[in-house]
């Protein structure tokens, strides 16, 4: 037996009521299928029916009410107790649902609240990198931003379903969410923003960018070119640590997924990456090229991506040379990106991104605290507002990456891992995905104390627990199978 979702010709018409339900179907761990409009579900399905509470049949598993879809204003939505958790409300959509069955209309409306980033449309507030910033968000005002919301109401949503099965002595088949039937998934992320630490020829290169004395270029080229000068005797430079990520993490059976930049954004930002393809670094005792390491690290197992460069976020004619730049250093097709500075617009970079050919992104998430930005911790097919139709790229959402805990919330080593295994068990919790992102120069205890540290002890976490760890091209390519799936037995 599997779940039909079935839709009343109202929520039809409305595009962002079938993307907000496709998504929370897509985390149900039990066979589904969305019926086409007008059509009927089949003999023997359990119906979730979605539309006015008063249509829906007597029979149906769950009723998804539908209301007036009217607009949220971030600054009036609140929490109100349902089904002993919590639900995003309006003043207009705070009544509760009207049977057991039912899931009120703040249900519906509050997953496209989230997942269609309505508050970030209608906040114009930007950091100084042009970032909606995680303080700006109405989730972590209410105190809500490190639960992954949708995940629960999925939850509520599949036990209406559960009990409605068992009421009639029937069974559903389990539709297992991650791979190996894992609890949840991790995906273990670096973004390559600089291979050496001690170097002329970066150095040089960004002084040559320099607008003047008091310009980041100038001030950054300058002292790193002393530094590099100091050090110029130097055998291993502390950024170039590749073989101890891929060391550390292979030794328990985990792959990750490395993020490199291209050597000529276009056009170029002083906080866009110097480095080159052809630049040597020290790699387990051998001189080699960054092209080289790339495909080193794609021949052990490990995935390479682009990190999209500081003015490509809206890009797409940029992005697609960006990817085929790095497809040519590395000889191989890739798959995805997260963007630089962790830049982003809701309205336009999943556009630009998917107009160059990437099948998945993980950018969403904040450079400030941990947390859920759409209230998912799973991959989704984001919403394009401008075409109202949910895009074929796939998002895996971040999680947590170093420079929030460090940097941002000055966490000591040991507050910072205790802070990633908060978050972890809140997925693990939510049967959910977590993306977590640590920089490779976060090997150099000089300038980054503790950053290393507290990341072994993250991978010693995860090999206790019952999670599914790897890159997350891997990650992207079990989802779109497990959609795949779902399609064929519909």
């Amino acid at each position: 037996m599997r779940v039909c979702f079935t839709f009343h010709a109202r929520a039809e018409r409305h595009p962002e009521v079938r993307h907000a339900v496709a998504t929370v179907a897509s985390l149900l761990e039990v066979p589904v299928r969305l019926a086409a409009p007008g059509e009927r579900a089949a003999d023997g399905e359990a119906v979730v029916y979605v539309g006015p509470a008063e249509s829906a049949p007597d029979d149906a598993a769950a009723v998804v009410t539908l209301g007036a879809w009217a607009p949220w204003p971030a600054a009036q939505v609140r929490l109100e107790r349902f089904d002993d958790d919590v639900l995003l409300v309006t003043p207009e959509t705070a009544a509760p649902a009207g049977a057991p069955r039912a899931l009120p209309e703040a249900w519906l409306r509050g997953l496209a609240f989230l997942l269609q980033r309505e508050e970030e449309f209608a906040e114009p507030h930007r950091d100084e990198w042009g970032c909606f910033n995680a303080f700006s968000s109405r989730l972590q005002a209410l105190g809500v931003l490190e639960r992954p919301l949708v995940n629960h109401y999925a939850a509520a949503l599949e036990r209406r379903v559960h009990e409605w099965a068992d009421h009639r002595h029937r069974t559903l088949a389990p539709r297992p969410r991650w791979k190996n039937g894992a609890r949840f998934a991790v995906a273990l992320t670096h973004d390559v923003d600089t291979v050496c630490r001690w170097s002329l020829a970066e150095s040089w290169r960004l002084l040559r960018q320099s607008s003047g004395p008091g310009s980041f270029a100038f001030r950054h080229g300058l002292s790193s070119a002393f530094d590099a000068l100091a050090h110029g005797g130097a055998r291993q430079d502390p950024y170039s640590e590749f073989e101890r990520w891929m060391g550390e993490e292979s030794k328990l059976g985990f792959r990750s997924s490395f993020y490199f930049c291209v050597e000529d954004p276009r056009p170029r930002h002083p906080y866009d990456p110097t480095y080159r393809f052809h630049d040597r670094l020290r790699f387990e005792g051998r001189r080699v090229r960054v092209a080289a390491l790339m495909r080193e690290i794609a021949a052990r197992g490990f995935e390479v991506g682009l990190h999209g460069s500081y003015h490509s976020f809206r890009n797409a004619e940029e992005l697609g040379r960006e990817k085929r730049a790095i497809e040519g250093a590395l000889g191989a097709p890739i798959a995805g990106l997260r963007q630089h500075f962790l830049r982003f617009d809701a309205g336009a970079t999943w556009r630009a991104q998917e107009q160059a050919g990437f099948a998945y992104d993980a950018t969403l998430g904040y450079n400030e605290t941990p947390g859920f930005r759409a209230g998912i911790a799973a991959p989704f097919h984001p919403w394009d507002g401008e075409a109202r139709r949910a895009h074929t790229l796939l998002e895996l959402p971040m999680t947590a990456m170093d420079g929030a805990l460090f940097r941002t919330l000055k966490l000591s080593p040991e507050l910072a891992a205790g802070r990633v295994r908060e978050q972890l068990e809140t997925v693990e919790a939510a049967g959910g995905l977590a993306v977590l992102l640590w920089h490779p120069n976060a090997t150099d205890v000089s300038s980054l104390p503790g950053w290393w540290a507290c990341y072994r002890e993250v991978l010693a976490m995860l090999a206790k627990r019952p999670a599914w760890v790897t890159h997350a091209r891997d990650i992207a390519e079990w989802w779109q199978e497990r959609e795949r799936r779902a399609g064929d037995a519909g």
